[in-house]
């Protein structure tokens, strides 16, 4: 068993802009989100607690931390993936770059069906770097608590529940084995992950 917590909303979330690797600040709104998700947490049982550096997730975690009284361990495999010329851009500003500037954008689709600048990172790179952080931190029956990024909680679903979900901001989520496989519970029945097929807005993850 382990959970798992996407960070608070910034002011780049509330814009739809994609932020990507570049490291953005929680806003207040972010950090009360991060409060409320850290009662949520509180009596769970957790023994650890592992971030991206990244200081929206880096500050989620530590209130997070600060409620539960644990310290907050920083693992870069953890960080936002990097979407090279897209980061900064609002989604309708992606969407034009995908249309008429196919100069910087890679021919081949992504796993994820869509096309992604050249400088942007793989998102099988992104498989790769999550999956072996949450291995090596889930040894010796830790209840560990994961805090990161959107895409980063695409790549986990998908390993763990065959398909991804998007999450929107501060909706902790408990998986757990269960039968044969897992079995992901939002711990804020009005905060709560969709599944990729139900998220219209954006492949690039709840805002």
């Amino acid at each position: 068993m382990f959970y798992v917590l996407r960070h608070g909303q910034t002011d780049w979330n509330a814009a739809l802009r994609l932020q990507g690797s570049t490291d953005i600040a929680l806003n207040e709104i972010g950090r009360e989100q991060a409060r409320v998700a850290a009662q949520l947490l509180t009596g769970q049982g957790l023994t650890k607690i592992v971030t991206s550096p990244l200081s929206r997730a880096r500050e989620t975690a530590e209130i997070v931390g600060h409620a539960v009284g644990l310290e907050v361990e920083t693992d870069p495999r953890l960080i936002e993936r990097n979407f090279g010329a897209f980061e900064g851009l609002t989604l309708p500003e992606v969407e034009v770059l995908r249309r008429d500037m196919g100069e910087i954008m890679n021919p081949q689709a992504d796993l994820d069906g869509r096309h992604y600048p050249l400088d942007a990172e793989p998102l099988s790179d992104v498989f790769t770097r999550v999956s072996s952080s949450l291995i090596d931190h889930r040894k010796n029956n830790e209840i560990s608590l994961f805090v990161f990024h959107g895409i980063p909680f695409r790549v986990v679903s998908k390993l763990y529940l065959g398909e991804m979900h998007t999450s929107p901001n501060a909706s902790p989520v408990r998986f757990e084995p269960m039968g044969d496989g897992w079995h992901m519970s939002p711990l804020d029945p009005g905060n709560t992950p969709l599944s990729q097929h139900q998220n219209l807005q954006t492949s690039m993850g709840r805002f």
